[in-house]
């Protein structure tokens, strides 16, 4: 079980937040899009860090899961601190294993790896397809993170890329543990990157806050913690050459 260390008399003692990226590097998304990605991931960082300078008592831990044939770390499986974080470029190959990265979250989740006083866990999942793995397989990772208390726990946003042909809102929604924010949709360059700068930054914001004034009315949705509604998508012309 992971142990506690205690802090020299005077230091303000810090408690973690582990922060998963969960990002699909399919052959779907080549091009522009996994272009944005790496750059919205790399603009977030800065904002993330400068958000966190109010609430000094906060340790942020990152880490990256990447999905095609399967899932693998892109960043771990050691976390990362948040001043020591950098994103690698991430490049496109094969098809879009979201169960397998579910499965690895859930294991990373696992009570005897979090640490005793952690704060909700972040989870930001991106991706613009639909899972190639079973419903069956995809449903029982669902569970698999339901079934770990942090998993329960965990502050758990998807951003779909792209039109909504292109991938499955339902799906995704079952990864959701804010179901009034709901699939944050991006089909466009821009978009995306204002959804990943307000996910990572709010949710992060959110989950160091722990239980707020709002308790009762997140209890419904199983969570105790509180995100602002997401910026509002900027609208861009039917024959855009601005759009995924």
């Amino acid at each position: 079980m992971s142990i506690d260390i205690p802090t020299p008399a005077g230091e303000v003692a810090k408690r973690p937040l582990h922060f998963f990226w969960l990002t699909d590097y399919s052959g779907s998304m080549s091009g522009k899009k996994i272009a944005t990605l790496n750059q919205a991931i790399r603009e977030a960082l800065p904002e993330v860090r400068k958000a966190l300078d109010n609430h000094p008592q906060i340790e942020i831990k990152m880490r990256a899961i990447k999905f095609a044939n399967n899932a693998s770390w892109h960043v771990g499986p050691e976390p990362v601190s948040l001043e020591e974080f950098v994103w690698p470029e991430l490049e496109v190959d094969g098809i879009t294993a979201t169960a397998q990265a579910i499965n690895l979250l859930a294991e990373e989740l696992n009570i005897e790896k979090m640490p005793r006083r952690g704060l909700p866990p972040v989870c930001l999942l991106v991706s613009d397809g639909f899972c190639t793995d079973s419903e069956r397989e995809y449903i029982d990772a669902i569970t698999k993170l339901d079934n770990q208390p942090w998993g329960k726990k965990a502050v758990r946003l998807a951003i779909a890329i792209g039109d909504e042909s292109d991938y499955d809102e339902n799906q995704l929604l079952k990864f959701v543990s804010h179901q009034e924010i709901g699939v944050l949709k991006a089909d466009n360059p821009a978009t995306l990157i204002d959804y990943i700068k307000w996910a990572s930054v709010t949710a992060t914001v959110g989950a160091s806050q722990g239980k707020s004034k709002g308790g009762a009315a997140m209890d419904s949705v199983g969570s105790n913690v509180i995100l602002s509604p997401p910026p509002v998508p900027q609208p861009t012309l039917v024959d855009s050459n601005d759009v995924f």
